[in-house]
């Protein structure tokens, strides 16, 4: 698990606009795309294994993500954390589906000032995309992959937008527990992913 890292954090330091110019990372994955505080790493987990592993809650995968959010955290918003207290859970999807209404793992309201809250987030594609039809993940502040129109027109900005592989298997993303996210209806199959969350002191 990382270290204890950043400060008393504030709400308006969270910019989901942030501009980065520096860079943490270890050396998995085989593409990364960046949008603010938002990353995804391509095969993240390579094997079948890896991800079998994963989904048992095997300590050492699971410190591979917190390492990963660790070292981002360090790069841009440098949140207050509390590495080990996170939640797990096991996310399976089944047609018909659906959650395109965004919502965070956490919002800010009087009820929770002041106390211990998720402040990063890390989804795992554990399923690939011959499983499933639909259910491509949905994030309010970053906008779906870059595509075109029956015309040919270009609609999204393939710099801004999130990358073509981001529902793919073994794909990493993380993002604060305060941006709201889902994912589109399933048309057909199922769905598999893990979810950490990791929390930190209250925001002041």
């Amino acid at each position: 698990m990382p270290h204890l890292t950043g400060r008393n954090d504030i709400l308006n330091d969270v910019n989901k606009d942030e501009n980065l110019s520096h860079s943490l990372e270890s050396q998995r994955g085989t593409d990364r795309k960046k949008n603010g505080p938002f990353l995804a790493i391509q095969n993240f987990f390579e094997t079948q294994e890896e991800i079998k592993e994963l989904r048992a809650k095997n300590l050492e995968m699971v410190d591979l993500i917190a390492s990963e959010v660790g070292y981002w955290n360090e790069e841009t918003l440098n949140l207050n954390m509390d590495w080990p207290d996170y939640s797990f859970h096991l996310e399976e999807g089944q047609e018909a589906d659906i959650k395109d209404n965004p919502k965070p793992v956490h919002s800010i309201h009087t009820a929770n000032l002041g106390k211990i809250c998720y402040k990063w987030s890390a989804i795992v594609n554990c399923s690939g995309r011959d499983d499933v039809q639909g259910g491509e993940l949905i994030f309010r502040d970053w906008q779906p992959p870059a595509r075109r129109d029956n015309y040919g027109k270009p609609i999204g900005d393939e710099k801004t937008c999130q990358p073509p592989w981001i529902n793919e298997l073994g794909t990493l993303i993380i993002f604060p527990s305060i941006a709201a996210w889902g994912h589109n209806l399933i048309v057909s199959g199922g769905l598999k992913r893990v979810n950490l969350h990791f929390r930190g002191p209250s925001y002041v």
